[in-house]
């Protein structure tokens, strides 16, 4: 399973979704992001931290989540080559759109399966819209996944722990953190389908 994370927009959660697949998964992340943190949070054993100018490992067996940073990164045409998915996240903001719609159509040339993300949703209306714009300016049929607007996943992130973990320590978790938990295991369910 090779799975890449890619927008040229910074700030739209590629990080957090890195790593809560990463930990749902049970796999590494190539941390491509020279602004990136995850090797601090998550550890070494888990994150593999590539410099701007370095050259990622070729990685043709394995499982393993690439986390690019918020610019046009051309190893992303390597790296590519063994990719099963590409998952672009964005925010259904103006500002995140423009730069989404560039990603896109940076990435639609590698020939992969793509899925939208949809994140940090805080009403439907916006989804509809969003989804609709990248549509009418691509042709294209697309897929994509929502993630509505939590604090829960920025916290995780933080501590460095998978969500759906996290829930299931204690009750009080478990009912809290519910809804975000169950779609997290559905993200990883239809990631699933890709692979």
């Amino acid at each position: 399973m090779q799975i890449i994370i890619y927008n040229q927009k910074g700030g739209v959660g590629k990080s957090m979704i890195a790593t809560q697949l990463a930990l749902s998964f049970d796999t590494t992340i190539v941390e491509l992001d020279p602004y990136g943190m995850l090797s601090d949070t998550l550890g070494k054993d888990i994150v593999y931290k590539v410099g701007l100018n370095e050259n990622v490992p070729n990685i043709k067996e394995g499982d393993v989540i690439y986390d690019f940073g918020g610019f046009d990164d051309l190893r992303l045409d390597e790296v590519s080559k063994n990719a099963d998915l590409i998952i672009i996240p964005f925010n259904p903001t103006i500002n995140s759109l423009g730069t989404t719609l560039k990603s896109y159509k940076r990435v639609k040339e590698q020939n992969v399966p793509i899925l939208f993300v949809v994140n940090a949703v805080l009403n439907d209306k916006d989804v509809e819209e969003s989804i609709n714009f990248i549509k009418e300016n691509t042709q294209d049929d697309i897929e994509y996944f929502v993630i509505p607007h939590t604090r829960a996943l920025q916290t995780v992130e933080n501590e460095g722990v998978s969500i759906i973990e996290f829930a299931n320590t204690s009750g009080l978790r478990k009912h809290t953190y519910r809804k975000i938990s169950a779609t997290m295991k559905d993200l990883v369910k239809t990631i699933e389908e890709y692979l």
